[in-house]
């Protein structure tokens, strides 16, 4: 049952930052035409790091490890200031969402598993 705890809490983090940065993506895709828009990423990795870090130590996760959405540093300034790169953003968009399903399919797997359980084996 240490699953409940540890991994499903570090799962759901992954997975509302999953969500948060797809927002973000959508975001400076809205905003691709407007000038002096600077594209902004949704950061998590170093969290997710750390919280990795603080379980393997055998720590219990936080519940309020967050992302950050801090501006997106490099990338080509166009003329009018703007730097969303719509090649960047689709990658982007085609990466977060194979993560995403990526860790509903575990996380239902997982479920299904206590499922299993509960009911016996059966």
């Amino acid at each position: 049952m240490k699953w409940i705890g540890t991994d499903y809490q570090l799962m759901k983090q992954a997975i509302n930052h999953s969500v948060l940065h797809q927002k973000v993506i959508s975001h400076n895709l809205s905003n691709i035409d407007t000038p002096n828009f600077k594209a902004k990423q949704a950061v998590f990795e170093q969290t997710l790091s750390n919280e990795m870090r603080l379980k393997l130590a055998g720590g219990r996760p936080s519940e309020r490890a967050t992302s950050q959405i801090v501006d997106r540093a490099g990338g080509a300034m166009r003329s009018d200031g703007n730097n969303v790169d719509l090649d960047f953003e689709m990658s982007e968009l085609a990466r977060n969402q194979l993560q995403y399903e990526a860790m509903m399919e575990q996380l239902n797997r997982r479920l299904g598993g206590l499922k299993t359980v509960i009911r016996g084996g059966r």
